[in-house]
């Protein structure tokens, strides 16, 4: 309910929509309202007043039931309980009842465990109150309700004369709605209509004078359990509440969840749809024999959904699963819950794969591509990794042909420069160079020998771009290491000891003409001249 204080300061502001039923100017702002105002009741408790409506709502056999609708702040369990009498003021307060609130003889229930701020009180025979003074529900799709849809309010605000109210939606959330029709104490449990309408889509629960903005609940959930309810014998609740599920359009599930739709043989089957318990949709489309089974669209609760076909509870066939903003995460065959077939997967990078899927992996041939489009890999998966045989682009335009092995390279094969010549051809462990292979330079320069963990590493052959031999010897790490032999451009060359890619320890220089140049001991590339 609202703080007294602020309600005081901003009551003028507050009322600025509200306009007094009987108005001269009435007709021209909604149509509907003289329709349905008399159905409008100021209720009236020993220690408050609130507001409510009159309301009929056929069961699933055509019989109407009659009930008063309000919050359960209104009329509250305690005052339930101690049987209390209520006094109820409708037709522009010139007629007036008075009922028992005896759960023996009328049936009285509340929904609070559902978060709905609703009770239904049942009006009997003997409360004689005219069928004309009862409203209808309304019975359309609330799913095409959008922000900015009309509505009015009618109200009994701090328990005076009835007041007219609109506005608009300005939210809706499960089963609660927010709009901003002017509202004050004393109007919690009025009725909010669709704009030039006289069926109840909702009820007002609260507000914010600050804000003029304001809660209420849709009425669908209440009115499809009512819905269900068999015809009542004498007019008691345990009467009434007796259903079989073959006959219900909803059912709730200990856990809070609830179904609406077709039953057969007391299980789900035919069109249906399944809701949380907060009221949002979990599953909509086919069932047979209580299983999702046909077209359906599934809905998890962090927002991501799937739309295609179901087999026995699982999807299975052809579908689509999307991210929760709407975007294909998704799309091929499905084989019990799994991603089995063909299929194209979207990564929220914006990178994709096109290719076969087994257990929910990539698995066989498929192709992955940047988010450019351009092909990333095609060729092997196995169990979801890059395996077998394949071709790899970088984004610079280098790539390689081979084998792979846990998403690595790993075995024989080639890696290019973007313009399609060979940079490195031979063996491969875990991404790196190692083995027996050939590395050519964009110079020209290449090596022929042995690598290991990426870097020439053993016995192996340097080349100028010319194919003459530079280098032919040890190494270790890259660098020329232990026995070697070099050859200068100059014709002459040197054989002997390296240490990290340095003329190191004893060795012969030559000059081009194979005569020995200097013979002796070498220290970090010079040549040390005896005295």
């Amino acid at each position: 309910m609202h703080n007294i204080n602020t309600e005081k300061k901003n009551i003028k502001k507050y009322r600025i929509n509200q306009v007094e039923i009987g108005g001269s100017n009435l007709n021209e702002i909604d149509k509907n309202i003289n329709d349905v105002s008399p159905s409008v009741c100021k209720i009236i408790l020993p220690k408050k007043k609130g507001s409510g409506f009159l309301i009929k709502i056929k069961k699933w056999k055509g019989e109407n039931l009659y009930f008063l609708m309000t919050c359960e702040h209104v009329i509250k369990k305690k005052e339930v309980e101690s049987k209390e009498n209520v006094r109820i003021l409708y037709d522009y307060e010139s007629k007036e009842i008075k009922i028992d609130l005896d759960k023996d003889k009328r049936f009285i229930k509340d929904y609070i465990d559902m978060k709905l701020d609703i009770i239904i009180i049942q009006i009997l025979k003997e409360d004689n109150i005219n069928e004309k003074y009862f409203l209808s529900p309304y019975m359309g799709d609330i799913s095409t309700f959008l922000i900015g849809k009309g509505i009015f309010i009618t109200q009994f605000p701090r328990g005076e004369i009835l007041r007219y109210s609109r506005g608009e939606i300005t939210r809706i959330e499960g089963y609660a709605l927010t709009y901003n029709a002017s509202t004050d104490k004393g109007s919690s449990g009025s009725p909010i209509f669709l704009k030039n309408t006289t069926e109840v889509i909702g009820i007002h629960k609260q507000g914010d004078p600050e804000e003029l903005q304001n809660i209420g609940n849709f009425l669908y959930p209440v009115i499809e359990i009512i819905k269900s309810y068999n015809k009542p014998e004498n007019n008691k609740a345990e009467d009434i509440v007796k259903y079989k599920k073959e006959n219900i359009e909803r059912f709730t599930y200990k856990n809070g969840e609830y179904y609406i739709g077709k039953w057969l043989n007391d299980q789900r089957h035919g069109k249906g749809t399944l809701y949380y318990k907060n009221g949002k949709i979990k599953y909509e489309g086919d069932f047979i024999k209580n299983k999702f089974e046909g077209d359906g669209k599934y809905i998890w609760e962090d927002g991501e959904y799937y739309i295609g076909q179901f087999l026995d509870g699982l999807k299975d066939g052809k579908g689509t699963l999307y991210y929760k903003n709407n975007k294909i995460k998704y799309e091929g065959d499905f084989i019990k819950d799994k991603f089995e077939g063909n299929g194209k997967y979207f990564y929220e990078n914006g990178e994709y794969y096109i290719g076969h899927f087994l257990k929910g992996q990539r698995h066989g041939k498929g192709t992955l591509y940047y988010k450019n489009k351009k092909v990333k890999y095609e060729g092997d998966f196995s169990e979801d990794k890059i395996e077998g045989n394949g071709k790899f682009i970088w984004e610079d335009g280098e790539y390689y042909i081979g084998q792979f092995f846990d998403c690595k390279s790993h075995g024989k094969g080639i890696e290019y420069y973007k313009n399609g010549k060979i940079k490195y051809e031979g063996d491969f462990i875990k991404d790196k160079h190692s083995g027996n292979g050939k590395y050519t330079w964009k110079d020209g320069e290449y090596y022929i020998g042995q690598y290991l963990n990426g870097k020439r590493n053993g016995k192996g052959t340097l080349y100028y771009k010319n194919g003459h031999i530079k280098y032919e010897g040890n190494f270790i790490k890259d660098k020329f290491e232990g026995i070697g032999k070099y050859y200068f451009e100059n014709g002459e060359y040197y054989i002997g000891e390296w240490l990290n890619d340095l003329r190191h320890g004893k060795g012969r220089l030559y000059n081009k003409n194979g005569k020995i140049k200097y013979e002796g001991e070498f220290v970090n590339d010079e040549y040390i001249k005896l005295n």
